[in-house]
């Protein structure tokens, strides 16, 4: 599973991508608990960062499967 960061969460894990080795479907928060224990920084943007799969936005139920291009998109400004 390649995992994307983006803004805050490029900032605050250090890097722009990783490959995060799962061997069998895992739920948002499964994943979220694999992300963290690598970057325990992002911890306070969890709440406030969507994920999604292979291009789309997911929703809270959602399952990710080894294969799976996951982003981590945090809320943004512009102006």
């Amino acid at each position: 599973m390649t995992i994307l960061y983006f803004a805050q969460t490029r900032r605050l894990a250090g890097i722009a991508s990783e490959t995060l080795s799962l061997s069998d479907p895992v739920s948002a928060d499964a994943l979220w608990d694999a992300i963290l224990a690598r970057h325990p920084d992002l911890a306070p943007l969890r709440s406030v960062t969507r994920l999604a799969r292979n291009g789309e936005f997911t929703d809270a139920d959602a399952v990710f499967a080894p294969g799976d291009e996951i982003a981590l998109i945090p809320p943004v400004s512009g102006g």
